[in-house]
């Protein structure tokens, strides 16, 4: 894949993402807030019809006349706004008492004027009224009214049959409820826009850093297989002039007299020499030396392989490790084994891997190129 794909899948799986989780948590925080400013504005107008109830009584008991404290309320209302929020009073007849528009000051609330909703219940607007009792609720009229809906907090006046009720527009409430919500809606675009960016940068720079990092991984894997192309083509060419430089070694004046050109073993009761050179590698297995030779035969030997190390030819015989003594020809291939070691793979196979520690690698490597 190529990255400029693999980069946009990446950006749009994050912006889907980002998106689907920031609209689920819109809608949940918007949804809170709104429940939030309605019980506000029905406790706003509960605690303020309260005070005034607690007002207007406490008039009463100073012996001012009913008439004149009505007369108070309704100088101290008139006139206010009522397309927003207001305070008006009725008796429980529903007659209206104060408002804010003296021209309904005197009309009386009619059955089916208007309906009141509340938590538990749905009743006609009037019929609240003449309970008598405090309340909060929606307040609804019907379509043909022309008027808009409104949150509505009644509450008696102790020692008569006022009912103090404070009014609030839902018209207005639900435009201040869908600016609320364009501002959570614009503030959850631009996170959603950061997140994003930042997701994405962040997820480039530690995969351009992984990318890096693997880059280096490969070329020191480049760097080893050329290595060992090198150690396989030195081991051809020195198995292709073997059998020169065996003969040539033969007549040297460099070969000792210690250096053995048969191995005697025994099969049975038979006698058996082995010319050195047929000898693919020696090994030892729970303390006993065994032979292999290039027809795949198998001897055993009462020598140590110590004590063949020292008899045998060291252009032609590498002692590999603890186990094996290894001839030249014999080796096939050379491979990468564990960190910073080589693994012999030989013809005839040996019973068990060949390894050369990473000790022994760079003397190997001498050996090969003498």
């Amino acid at each position: 894949m190529q990255k400029t794909t693999l980069y946009s899948l990446t950006f749009l799986a994050i912006i889907l993402v980002t998106t689907s989780v920031g609209l689920v948590a819109l809608h949940h925080h918007y949804s809170n807030a709104k429940e939030m400013l309605l019980e506000s504005k029905m406790e706003s107008g509960r605690r303020e019809i309260r005070e005034i109830s607690i007002l207007l009584t406490q008039q009463l008991q100073a012996g001012i006349a009913p008439l004149e404290v009505v007369d108070h309320l309704q100088q101290s209302i008139v006139n206010t706004d009522t397309q927003s929020e207001f305070i008006c009073m009725y008796n429980r007849e529903g007659v209206e008492l104060c408002h804010p528009d003296p021209a309904f000051v005197g009309t009386k609330i009619e059955a089916f004027d208007s309906k009141f909703v509340d938590s538990s219940d749905i009743d006609d607007f009037i019929a609240v009224i003449s309970r008598g009792q405090s309340a909060s609720g929606i307040r609804s009229f019907p379509m043909q009214s022309g008027k808009s809906s409104q949150i509505v907090s009644v509450y008696p006046v102790e020692g008569t049959d006022w009912m103090l009720a404070s009014h609030s527009n839902v018209l207005l409430l639900q435009t201040q409820l869908g600016n609320l919500y364009r501002n959570f809606l614009a503030g959850t675009l631009v996170l959603i826009f950061f997140i994003s960016i930042g997701g994405f940068l962040l997820i480039r720079w530690i995969y351009r850093k992984y990318e890096r990092n693997t880059e280096i991984h490969i070329a020191g894997l480049n760097e080893e297989i050329n290595n060992l192309s090198l150690l396989n083509r030195q081991v051809e060419n020195k198995q292709l002039s073997l059998a020169e430089q065996q003969r040539s070694r033969e007549s040297n004046e460099a070969s000792t007299e210690n250096q053995r050109k048969r191995i005697i073993t025994y099969q049975k009761d038979e006698i058996i020499a082995l010319d050195i050179n047929d000898i693919a590698f020696f090994y030892l297995v729970d303390n006993t030396v065994y032979l292999t030779t290039f027809r795949k035969q198998q001897y055993t030997l009462n020598n140590s392989l110590d004590e063949l190390m020292k008899q045998l030819n060291s252009d032609d015989f590498y002692r590999a490790n603890r186990q094996y003594i290894v001839h030249l020809d014999a080796i096939e291939t050379i491979l990468i084994y564990g960190r910073n070691q080589l693994q012999l793979k030989t013809r005839p196979q040996s019973p068990e891997t060949i390894a050369i520690s990473k000790n022994k690698v760079a003397e190997f490597k001498k050996w090969l190129d003498r």
